[in-house]
């Protein structure tokens, strides 16, 4: 009796060539990784992206006024200065809300309009912050008060905006930007001390 068998196959073996031309692709999708890596590092240390430096000084208040129901009408006056230190890049800013407090309430606000920096520029703003009865309430009227007698209130003066850089014709993404003044001495308009400079910090 005939037996049927099932016929012989041999197994499929990967051609040499083949080998070769996967080898390849991988080794040259691991070099040009490897390659993009090394440019963005090489870009970075180049740029050396660093913070604006930003301070604050002359601080003084103007038509100071605290009615007997507590609302306070007074003009607070700023010289806030932006130093943006690299070496190659420029700084775009979006308009940039300014709020001025007091033992933590916001007394006053304001705006920077849009406005860019070239490196290594120095930049000065004369802030004219307003508070327009503006309802005092707790402590801080006493407070204030007790500040308007030794010539000098302490205040805080934030500062928040979107920037992003500019190196040739590449421009970053926008982020945001939060500049923080703390304990600045602001004098009363008939005061005689000097200005007094605060440093801020910058956070993004």
């Amino acid at each position: 009796m005939a037996t049927n068998r099932a016929p012989h196959r041999e197994p499929t073996v990967v051609g040499p060539r083949r080998s070769i031309l996967v080898k390849t692709i991988i080794t040259g999708i691991l070099a040009f990784t490897v390659m993009i890596g090394v440019t963005i590092l090489i870009i970075w240390l180049t740029i050396k992206p660093r913070k604006p430096a930003y301070s604050i000084n002359n601080g003084s208040i103007h038509d100071y006024n605290l009615s007997k129901d507590n609302h306070l009408n007074a003009s607070f006056n700023f010289v806030l200065r932006s130093f943006n230190p690299s070496k190659s890049m420029a700084v775009y800013y979006d308009k940039m809300k300014i709020t001025l407090l007091f033992e933590h309430e916001t007394i006053a606000s304001g705006v920077i309009d849009s406005w860019h920096q070239h490196k290594r520029n120095r930049t000065s703003f004369e802030l004219d912050l307003t508070s327009h009865n503006v309802k005092l309430s707790g402590a801080l009227p006493r407070n204030i008060e007790m500040a308007k007698s030794s010539n000098q209130v302490v205040v805080d003066v934030k500062l928040k905006g979107r920037i992003r850089s500019k190196l040739g014709i590449w421009k970053s993404r926008y982020y945001h930007m939060t500049v923080s003044c703390g304990n600045v001495v602001v004098e009363f308009s008939n005061s005689s001390n000097g200005s007094r400079w605060a440093l801020c910090d910058v956070d993004f």
